[in-house]
């Protein structure tokens, strides 16, 4: 008798043992939420603003080429992946006249391993790439991230490979030959990548035929919209003001995709994270700090 007595207080003690051990776990795993990060491939300069807005006046002095790392646990994300690395020591051979007609500016602490490393991570800890579209300032290093899983409209794979006539200008075909090699998520819509409603993707055409928006939804900083070139200014959200051919593909669908934003933004109370917007881009923490 005295032994069982004996051999229950001993399993009591272990079990408590291991209970504590796992609170102490706790407060660590909490600390491993989601977390937000900005950086920029590169900027653009010196151009005239009615490139990005019909009727604007004067040039942009300073466009930011803006992408995002979103470190979730469910695997990493990464949003946009700027000016193609190789425009660094051959903008003209890439870009050909557009790296002078957009004042394109890349120096080798802009590429991509650079930027990543300030929060140490390399292209292959990318679980999903996810791109607003394929257009050179925005899908340019797709092919860096071989091991990721491209998250893509449809509409923007053919518009990318197939481009209508006029519209092929912002595509480069070598950003993007690696996706035949790729593993790619091929979307018709919506999607809310972990079913979780963190990280949901909507499409929003009239930039281009498969245009999309990510949203990210952080524990502490609330709703975060990462528009792509849903929205180039946050004047011209504001304000209903779309850009020209070739920026604008269908005029009813931007004005549209324009009109989501705004409901999402107001609803949701969401910040507005516009890759190429100077002021709301310099108002942001950049890597390595994050939004959490």
């Amino acid at each position: 008798m005295l032994k069982s007595i004996t051999r229950t207080l001993v399993s009591v003690a272990a079990l408590a043992g291991l209970g504590a051990g796992a609170a102490a776990l706790q407060p660590a795993q909490a600390q491993e939420g989601p977390k937000l990060y900005v950086f920029t491939s590169g900027s653009l300069g010196g151009f005239p603003k009615a490139a990005l807005q019909i009727g604007g006046t004067g040039n942009i002095d300073y466009a930011p080429v803006g992408f995002y790392v979103l470190k979730h646990p469910k695997g990493n994300v990464m949003f946009d992946c700027g000016n193609n690395d190789k425009t660094i020591t051959d903008p003209d051979g890439w870009w050909g006249p557009l790296a002078k007609g957009f004042g394109l500016k890349m120096t080798k602490d802009d590429a991509i391993p650079a930027q990543l490393a300030k929060i140490g991570m390399k292209p292959e800890d990318i679980k999903y790439l996810v791109v607003g579209h394929m257009h050179l300032d925005h899908g340019g290093n797709v092919g860096q991230f071989q091991k990721s899983t491209l998250v893509v409209q449809d509409d923007e794979m053919k518009a990318a490979w197939w481009p209508d006539v006029g519209y092929s200008v912002y595509y480069i075909p070598g950003d993007f030959a690696d996706t035949k090699k790729m593993d790619v998520m091929r979307l018709n819509g919506d999607f809310d990548l972990f079913n979780d409603g963190s990280v949901r993707i909507f499409r929003a055409p009239g930039h281009t035929p498969g245009s999309q928006f990510m949203v990210v939804k952080l524990p502490k900083t609330g709703s975060v919209i990462l528009t792509s070139d849903v929205v180039y200014l946050k004047e011209s959200l504001d304000k209903n003001l779309i850009p020209p051919i070739p920026g604008t593909n269908s005029p009813s669908d931007m004005y549209k995709s324009y009109a989501r934003i705004r409901h999402i933004r107001d609803v949701e109370k969401a910040q507005l994270f516009i890759a190429h917007d100077a002021e709301l881009f310099k108002a942001t923490k950049k890597a390595p700090e994050y939004y959490d």
